[in-house]
């Protein structure tokens, strides 16, 4: 962070103020720039996903020739668009078909069969989030073409909706980026002001973020030492600290840069203007 220190002609009052460094700018605006171009996509997108949430049931019974017929019902955002139905007629079996991949999971499809085509009802590669068990689709079938011969009843297949949620896992992503760069712009995007002034014998400390301006104020009295101390950075770097503590407050203010010259410079000034001894811990990590 870059620092600009003003001080009054009758050394009655010093500010410092702090903004952030260029680099931090230009870094926020090419991620921002990044996240934009996606959001345009996202109320397609999300609504795509939105309205592929839904069962699927598939019903078959016998009609009064005793032919059975089946009727698949789609429902969509789960029951609360409308569903959509498909029926065919003259069904006479069900066949069960799994391959099983090395590299990739199994598999597996239903067809049924009427006396003129043959139509596939289930598959891991048209519906993968449509996920049920082989054992489950192979018992079904077996049960469903016992029925056939049977004459009478009714039988039914229902999708699970359950793991449909994973439809939802891309539109998250699309807004997970944008609050990522708006959770940095709030921790790096900061304004400090510092205000010491001895006639009013107060501290005002304004800090201005992108949610607005926050104002603390302390008395000059309860500011009860000054550090600096330097910590590694995430990737390698060094950054120096000014810590004033102060009574009564758990955590001191922090005043960060990354040139320890400054840092050195601004402490002194600022503890000559208190008249507090400045503990300077850079010859340690900390």
């Amino acid at each position: 962070m870059q620092y600009n220190i003003v001080q009054t002609e009758n050394d009655q009052k010093m500010t410092i103020k702090g903004k952030p460094e260029v680099i931090i700018i230009v870094f926020l605006s090419l991620w921002g720039s990044a996240c934009i171009t996606p959001l345009f996509s996202f109320p397609f997108i999300a609504y795509d996903s939105l309205y592929s949430i839904g069962t699927k049931t598939l019903t078959c019974e016998h009609n009064a020739s005793q032919k059975v017929v089946c009727k698949q019902t789609s429902e969509h955002l789960l029951g609360y668009a409308k569903s959509e139905e498909t029926i065919w007629q003259n069904v006479t079996k069900a066949d069960f078909h799994l391959v099983t991949r090395k590299k990739d999971s199994d598999e597996q499809w239903i067809n049924l069969k009427t006396n003129d085509k043959e139509v596939t009802i289930f598959s891991d590669r048209m519906s993968p989030s449509l996920s049920l068990g082989a054992e489950e689709l192979a018992s079904w079938v077996e049960k469903f073409n016992k029925f056939v011969d049977s004459g009478d009843g009714k039988i039914e297949l229902i999708y699970p909706a359950s793991q449909q949620w994973q439809l939802v896992i891309v539109p998250c992503l699309l807004l997970l980026f944008p609050a990522i760069e708006i959770l940095l712009a709030y921790l790096l995007l900061q304004w400090h002001c510092l205000t010491f002034d001895r006639n009013e014998q107060s501290l005002i400390w304004e800090v201005q973020t992108i949610f607005g301006k926050q104002n603390y104020r302390f008395l000059l009295a309860d500011i009860q030492e000054i550090k600096i101390t330097k910590v590694r950075g995430n990737k390698g770097g060094t950054f120096y600290y000014i810590k004033i503590y102060i009574s009564g407050r758990k955590s001191p203010i922090p005043l960060v840069s990354s040139s320890i010259t400054n840092t050195q410079n601004m402490a002194q000034s600022l503890g000559q203007f208190l008249k507090i001894n400045v503990q300077d811990l850079t010859d340690r990590w900390s």
